[in-house]
């Protein structure tokens, strides 16, 4: 056996782990990136509706989600493991801008909510139904 094939065969296994490592850390990697929240949303309107994270981003319209007419959307917010991070949620009408839901509430609280949301519609009117306990402010 020659001295290469020699110092493989002792060393093979630490080669393995050495040359795998980077490749755990990197799938492992891919599972914290998950979204912590998954929301759904019911669009049982006949228009084109936006999803927003922000005040600024509705402005801007930059639509995170694009929730089509009469389809379910699952649409996902990282929390960074933070139960307290707050998560504001914005939904408008994309032709237009007009919006019809706005809400704020911790990834915790729309955690231990089933994260969905129905929207219909009522001649110009739109109802957003979410499942969030309704806020009691304190006295």
């Amino acid at each position: 056996m020659t001295w290469a094939r020699r110092w493989l065969a002792t060393f093979r296994p630490l080669i393995v782990v050495v040359a795998g490592t980077p490749l755990i850390l990197i799938l492992a990697g891919f599972g914290c990136w998950q979204q912590d929240v998954l929301f759904t949303f019911d669009n049982r309107t006949d228009a084109v509706l936006c999803e927003y994270g922000s005040l600024n981003q509705a402005a801007a319209e930059t639509c995170r989600a694009e929730l089509e007419p009469q389809t379910e959307t699952r649409w996902g917010r990282d929390c960074d493991a933070q139960r307290s991070r707050p998560i504001t949620m914005i939904i408008a009408v994309k032709q237009g801008g007009r919006q019809i839901y706005n809400r704020t509430a911790t990834c915790g609280e729309w955690q231990d909510s089933d994260r969905r949301f129905v929207i219909e519609q009522e001649g110009d009117g739109f109802i957003v139904t979410d499942s969030l306990p309704d806020f009691i402010p304190s006295p």
